[in-house]
C-alpha cells in the first residue's frame, strides 16, 4: 500500500513536474528570508520588460499566474487596462499588498493558482512568469489557461538547459496552438548572464476543449538500447553522450535481466559525471536519464 503522502506527491509530480508543496514552501522562505521587494529581478532585464510588453496588446484585461511580490506587475499595469495578480504564496502576496503597485484601481490581487480559476472566469491575455513548474506541468498550465483567455497566453521561460520551453513549444504546436518563441539575453559579458525565453501561444483562432487538461503530455525522450549483458563502460559513455547533448531525457531500452545493473551502474555515472546536472529514474523494465533545472538539482535528487 501506498502512503498518502507519496501518493500525493506522485500526483503533485504528474501535474505540476514539480513537488509542489516544496516549491510553495521555497517561495515562502525566499520571503521570509529577503526583504527586498524586488524577489527575482535578477533574471528582469531591461529586455524582458520590453519584450513582455510588447507580447501583451495596451489596455487589455490581463491575468498575471504566480505574480511573486509584483516585480512584473508594475510595470504591467502601467501598460494594460486591467490585472489581475494571482499567487498562491501568502507571503509572496504580503509583500506585494505592501507595495505601491496595491494602490492602483487597475489591479485585483487572488490567492490561488491556475487550476483554482472558475469555470467561467475569462481574461484577454494570460501571462505567465517565472513559474516552478517543469515538463508536463508547464503543458498541463499552458491548457488550463488557454481554456480561460480569448487572444493569447505569454509565458516568460528560464533557458536553464532543461529545454522546458522548446519542448512546450513543440508540444503545443501539435495540439494546434499558434506558437512563436524569442530568447532574450541579458546585455553584458560574461557567463553570468541571464537568458530568458518569451514563449506566446495565440488562442485566438483555437477551439477550448476543457478535457485536453487532463490527458497525458507523453514525455520527449530519445530512446537507445542496450545490448544484454551490457558493454563495459556503457553507462559512463551514455552519461556522457546525454550530458553533451540538448535533450531533456534519454530512455534506455535493454533485456529486462539487465535492469537492475544498468540502472546501479548509471547512478554511479551519474554521481560522479553530473549529479547536479541530471538524474537517473527508474521505471519498470527500463530506465531514463533527466535533465535537471539549474538550482533545484537538491529537490529533484529528492523526487527520485
Amino acid at each position: 500500500m501506498v502512503p498518502t503522502g507519496r501518493r500525493e506527491k506522485e500526483a503533485s509530480l504528474e501535474q505540476h513536474g514539480v513537488t509542489l508543496e516544496s516549491a510553495l514552501e521555497r517561495r515562502e522562505r525566499f520571503v521570509a528570508d529577503t526583504y527586498d521587494i524586488d524577489f527575482g529581478k535578477d533574471r528582469v532585464f531591461p529586455e524582458v520588460i520590453e519584450a513582455l510588453l510588447e507580447a501583451v496588446p495596451a489596455g487589455s484585461n490581463v491575468l498575471e499566474v504566480g505574480a511573486a511580490t509584483g516585480l512584473l506587475t508594475r510595470p504591467l499595469l502601467q501598460h494594460v487596462g486591467h490585472l489581475t495578480a494571482l499567487e498562491p504564496s501568502a507571503g509572496m502576496l504580503r509583500r506585494l499588498l505592501s507595495s505601491d503597485a496595491s494602490e492602483s484601481p487597475h489591479l485585483t490581487v487572488k490567492q490561488g493558482m491556475a487550476e483554482d480559476l472558475l469555470h467561467d472566469e475569462s481574461y484577454d491575455v494570460g501571462v505567465v512568469t517565472f513559474t516552478p513548474r517543469r515538463g508536463r506541468g508547464l503543458a498541463r498550465l499552458l491548457i488550463e489557461l488557454a481554456n480561460h483567455v480569448r487572444y493569447r497566453v505569454v509565458m516568460l521561460l528560464d533557458d536553464d538547459g532543461s529545454l522546458d520551453w522548446a519542448y512546450l513549444a513543440r508540444g503545443a504546436s501539435l495540439r494546434g496552438l499558434g506558437i512563436t518563441v524569442r530568447l532574450l539575453s541579458e546585455s553584458g559579458e560574461g557567463e553570468d548572464i541571464h537568458r530568458v525565453a518569451l514563449l506566446v501561444a495565440d488562442v485566438e483562432d483555437w477551439v477550448p476543449q476543457l478535457a485536453e487538461t487532463n490527458e497525458e503530455w507523453e514525455v520527449d525522450a530519445r530512446e537507445i538500447e542496450v545490448p544484454f549483458p551490457p558493454p563495459r563502460g556503457a553507462a559512463t559513455r551514455l552519461v556522457r553522450y546525454f550530458l553533451a547533448g540538448g535533450d531533456r531525457a534519454l530512455l534506455i531500452l535493454t533485456d529486462e535481466r539487465g535492469v537492475d545493473r544498468l540502472y546501479g551502474n548509471l547512478r554511479t555515472a551519474v554521481h560522479r559525471l553530473g549529479k547536479e546536472k541530471v538524474t537517473v529514474r527508474r521505471h519498470g523494465d527500463h530506465v531514463q536519464i533527466v535533465r535537471l533545472p539549474k538550482d533545484e538539482s537538491v529537490e529533484a535528487s529528492e523526487d527520485r
